[in-house]
């Protein structure tokens, strides 16, 4: 969208009456070099005179010869403008040196028709606001020759030695730095709409890569305005020049800077191999040591430094996106990795046409005098387009997780509606077999004490009973939290009542080899868990067999606690699975011929968790043992 808004934008400013005059004017603007040659003064003290007798490499077009220490020299032929009939007025007689980048530190300009007088300067060292001719650019003002001329500029900066110099009337700088103007506005509205869709982005969603590339945007665009000779402008009369361009030179390592981390942050997401990623954060931490070069006055080496890693940054971006790893299901969903792939291979291709000539390796077009800009703007769209697909993705999975969310939702109501009924029936089934086991148990009663039907029906009643009360508590159990009663129990005391009301405790045999057995824990709750298992053993016992009990005190971890162990001799239905035997209704397969309802153990592991205890199994053959642990 911010793309699409941004051409219409220009293509309508362009049909605007003024600005469309301004860009017919740009394109019969004539430049007025028409030779240019280069000298390189490694000395730095030689003087216009010397140098004019030296030997010059001819060149065409902008002039990068990269970082060096020394000075360069250029000199460049003028011709006389041509007879342009109403436009030859007054202000032709003026001649505008118009030099491009606008962050150069010093030129200065010899001009053969001034011997005796002193060159004229711009750069970033000399204040803007005392030159004739003002834009965003450098500029140098001097007559307009009457016949070719050959005019010497003195270069001499810590940045890249990288000139374009266009020798033009004042008329006609003027209509190319309004089409300059215009395309600085496209510019810098392009990449303000960019961060405003982070912006909004950002405030749809708290996403910290969103975040980061907000301070990405916000640091590209100050280093923009501050590249393109705002600060300069803005700024004089705050700041002094050599503040500004030691700002201009900082912002660049800035930049690189806020880049590393964005793209750490949006690489997380992938699992790059943590050796590229540790190197990423790596080269993050040392950018700013760039800075300490530039402080104590090795502007140059700071600022290669920087470019150095700004050209190794994509290069290392590339290679992490290809051997990030795989999504597997489990994990939360992400962008597809092509698109990384894809991202960064543009990046790098434009990046590198964009600062291999800055080292002079490279042939320079004249827009590689703002290459650092225009890989501004062509990385935000493509980090956009990438920031966008990422965002429609997770919106799609986020529509999925609510989809998914209300099918669940909908599967729970009907399970809880079914689990309400299977309640209500439970309960009503409780109510008429404890009101017909009351009506038995007194049918019972009224037998002969020495029938041996009598004691044969109170134990049928009672074991019924005890299926009954199980499933009660088991669905209480399932449905709320059981209101605990807290105190202090004596566990040795509570053991012996439990096997007291046991169906047999004559054959119970207990032991208590310790003197401490006192605990906090809910006395009911415990005696129902001891009394599953002491039913349980008893139940499925060998014939004639005793039924162990023993009360000891164990540690787990740093915390005490005491332990109550159940063991008896395996019947006939043998030792139960132990994958199974907490599982609630599950009975063994030869479990059949007793009575039962599968939910004594499932009741009694319950009870342990809620107690902030457990309870666990072994089978020790012929034994099998159950040990319910108990925080002390």
């Amino acid at each position: 969208m911010a793309v699409r808004v941004g051409l219409i934008w220009l293509l309508t400013a362009w049909q605007v009456p003024g600005l469309a005059e301004s860009g017919q004017g740009a394109r019969d603007a004539r430049d007025l070099i028409s030779a240019r040659a280069w000298l390189d003064d490694p000395s730095n003290s030689l003087g216009p005179e010397e140098v004019r007798t030296m030997n010059w490499t001819p060149y065409a077009g902008p002039l990068r010869l990269g970082f060096k220490q020394s000075t360069t020299w250029l000199l460049l032929r003028i011709e006389p403008p041509d007879d342009r009939g109403w436009r030859s007025v007054d202000r032709e007689t003026r001649l505008v040196l118009r030099i491009l980048p606008g962050h150069l530190d010093e030129i200065a300009l010899f001009d053969p028709r001034r011997p005796h007088q002193p060159p004229l300067f711009a750069g970033d060292t000399y204040d803007w606001r005392h030159g004739e001719y003002r834009s965003f650019n450098q500029n140098l003002v001097t007559d307009m020759p009457s016949e070719p001329t050959e005019m010497l500029l003195r270069l001499r900066t810590t940045s890249n030695h990288g000139i374009h110099v266009q020798a033009l009337s004042r008329d006609d700088a003027g209509v190319v730095d309004r089409q300059q103007q215009l395309l600085i506005g496209a510019v810098i509205m392009f990449l303000t709409m960019i961060l405003l869709w982070a912006v909004l982005a950002w405030l749809d969603r708290r996403d910290r890569v969103i975040a980061a590339f907000i301070c990405h945007q916000m640091v590209s665009i100050l280093f923009t305005l501050t590249l393109l000779g705002f600060a300069r402008v803005y700024l004089s009369e705050i700041l002094s020049p050599r503040t500004i361009s030691h700002l201009t030179s900082a912002g660049f390592t800035l930049v690189a800077d806020a880049v590393l981390w964005f793209h750490w942050h949006l690489l997380r997401e992938f699992r790059p191999p943590p050796l590229g990623m540790r190197c990423l954060k790596w080269l993050a931490i040392l950018t700013p040591f760039s800075l300490v070069f530039m402080a104590l006055g090795l502007t140059s080496l700071g600022l290669q430094m920087t470019l150095v890693i700004a050209m190794l940054t994509p290069l290392l971006l590339l290679i992490l996106a290809v051997l990030s790893a795989k999504p597997v299901p489990e994990e939360s969903p992400r962008l597809s990795r092509r698109y990384l792939v894809v991202a960064y291979s543009l990046m790098l291709i434009i990046l590198w046409n964009a600062t291999l000539p800055a080292f002079g390796w490279l042939p320079s077009p004249p827009w590689s005098m703002y290459s650092a800009i225009a890989y501004g703007v062509v990385s935000g769209a493509i980090l956009l387009s990438v920031l966008r697909a990422r965002a429609r993705y997770f919106d799609a999975a986020h529509r999925e997780a609510q989809v998914q969310l209300a099918l669940t939702a909908q599967a729970v109501q009907q399970e809880r509606k079914i689990r309400q009924e299977q309640e209500q029936f439970l309960t009503m089934l409780t109510h008429e077999m404890t009101n017909a086991l009351a009506t038995a148990h007194l049918a019972i009663g009224s037998l002969d004490q020495s029938s041996p039907m009598r004691a044969r029906g109170y134990r049928a009643v009672d074991s019924i009973r005890d299926i009954v009360r199980r499933c009660a508590l088991s669905g209480e159990f399932e449905t709320t939290e059981p209101l605990q009663k807290i105190k202090m129990v004596d566990l040795k005391a509570l053991v012996q009542e439990v096997c007291a009301q046991s169906q047999a405790p004559g054959d119970i045999r207990q032991e208590v080899p310790i003197a401490a057995t006192r605990c906090e824990t809910d006395a009911q709750l415990l005696s129902i868990a001891i009394g599953n298992l002491l039913d349980n053993a008893l139940k499925y016992r060998a014939a004639e067999s005793l039924v162990d009990v023993r009360l000891a005190s164990e540690s787990r971890g740093h915390r005490p606690g005491l332990q109550v162990s159940v063991s008896n001799e395996c019947g006939e239905a043998g030792h139960p699975d132990p994958s199974m035997v907490f599982k609630k209704y599950w009975r063994g397969p030869s479990a059949s011929r007793f009575a039962g309802s599968g939910l004594g153990l499932y009741l009694a592991s319950l009870i342990a968790g809620r107690l902030g205890g457990d309870l666990q199994y072994h089978y020790e053959s012929p034994h099998a043992r159950f040990v319910l642990w108990l925080p002390a």
